[in-house]
């Protein structure tokens, strides 16, 4: 399990849950996957890019990041998803955005960065 377990707090505040919670990270293969359920804003984005870095040194290939379960992404958000890209290809690794929920989907798709999280196509066999 990585980032806090559900139900608990990865903010400072101790008296409220934080809006963003990282239910699960887990390999898969040669990449790692990143699942983020919550909120991801300026304050809380710097916990999810912490999470995603360290899942990008543990994998092989790269970073799937499941944002199925994301209520809020603002542009702090994105822009540090699109810095553990930069880091991942450096690396010649890659990062997939997996299930955007809505309200990612409006961002990504608003800014033109949705093509940047898919996956690399695969060539087609020659005949």
């Amino acid at each position: 399990m990585t980032g806090a377990a559900p139900g608990t707090s990865a903010g400072s505040a101790p008296s409220s849950p934080s809006p963003i919670l990282f239910t699960d990270s887990y390999p898969e293969g040669p990449r790692k996957v990143v699942l983020v359920n919550g909120e991801v804003d300026y304050e809380t984005s710097p916990v999810m890019s912490a999470v995603l870095r360290n899942a990008l040194r543990e994998s092989a290939e790269g970073v799937d990041v499941d944002l199925s379960a994301v209520r809020f992404w603002d542009c702090s958000a994105l822009n540090a998803l699109l810095r553990l890209r930069r880091e991942a290809l450096a690396h010649g690794k890659t990062v997939i955005v997996r299930s955007p929920s809505r309200t990612v989907r409006r961002v990504l798709g608003l800014t033109g960065t949705a093509r940047l999280f898919r996956p690399p196509a695969i060539p087609s066999p020659r005949s």
